[in-house]
């Protein structure tokens, strides 16, 4: 038996394990088309003091995760990194992964591109972490790219909440969650079929913090400010309650630190 025939053989052995393999690595993305959207709120009765007021704002296509990054997918990352898992109670593989910093997910996505073959969006530069939105890497969304798919994009039905004015048919949230996590994709999906933006876990975004940035942006696919100390989250989760669900809320954190109620969401440019 020949080396070449040896060697094909092996592939046609190996082919559906790879593919398998492969699989494992590929999340379920939806596209999002580009479009314009009031950006922010202008609900009096319950809008928070760093809130963004109402304004124009146009992004371009995008794709989006359909679910938040689950305690399995995390765990692919973790064993081929030979890192720690974090302390979380393990509920369910499909429950999304928690105690999450920003740049834990910042590094999760560069491993993921990688196994994917795509361009990473990260690197450092002076100890600071840049993106390149050009990349067919995975990222995390800017606020604008979370809030219009939360929104509906181009399919919204002007709901409070991500696929309902009802919180209970569309979020986990502290009415209803029990005090704990749920499995990814349990409830109810938006206008563009992703599930969990309101509710289950609050949900990393790239931009830095600052609470008037609408102000001076130019309203054309924002990235948020060039600096900062803080990094911008969305969606509330399993312990929030109703004012925290809706899709123009915002909270804000150290990107060095983690949560049991912060996870994360992926995106991907569209070239």
């Amino acid at each position: 038996m020949n080396k070449n025939y040896k060697f094909a053989l092996l592939l046609i052995i190996l082919f559906p394990f790879l593919n398998t393999l492969q699989a494992q690595y590929k999340p379920e993305m939806v596209t999002v088309k580009g479009g314009t959207f009031m950006m922010g709120t202008k609900e009096n009765p319950y809008i928070e003091t760093d809130e963004q007021l109402a304004h124009e704002v146009t992004v371009k296509d995008f794709e989006i995760g359909k679910y938040e990054v689950t305690i399995y997918e995390w765990s692919l990352y973790v064993r081929d990194n030979k890192l720690k898992f974090p302390k979380i109670d393990y509920l369910s593989k499909n429950a999304p992964i928690r105690e999450i910093s920003w740049i834990d997910a910042i590094n999760y996505c560069n491993w993921l591109s990688k196994k994917n073959g795509f361009k990473p969006a990260y690197k450092r530069v002076n100890n600071q972490y840049v993106c390149d939105f050009s990349s067919n890497g995975y990222r995390l969304p800017t606020e604008a790219e979370w809030e219009f798919a939360a929104k509906g994009g181009n399919e919204t039905k002007n709901f409070k909440y991500s696929g309902s004015n009802k919180a209970d048919i569309v979020s986990w949230y502290k009415n209803n969650s029990n005090n704990k996590i749920h499995q990814v994709g349990t409830k109810l999906a938006n206008e563009l079929g992703i599930y969990d933006m309101s509710g289950n876990v609050w949900e990393w975004c790239w931009d830095w913090y600052n609470k008037d940035f609408y102000l001076t942006e130019s309203g054309n696919n924002p990235i948020g400010p060039e600096r900062g100390t803080e990094r911008c989250l969305r969606g509330g989760s399993w312990d929030s309650r109703l004012y925290s669900l809706r899709c123009a809320n915002r909270l804000k954190d150290k990107p060095f630190l983690s949560s049991e109620f912060y996870g994360f969401r992926l995106a991907r440019t569209i070239n």
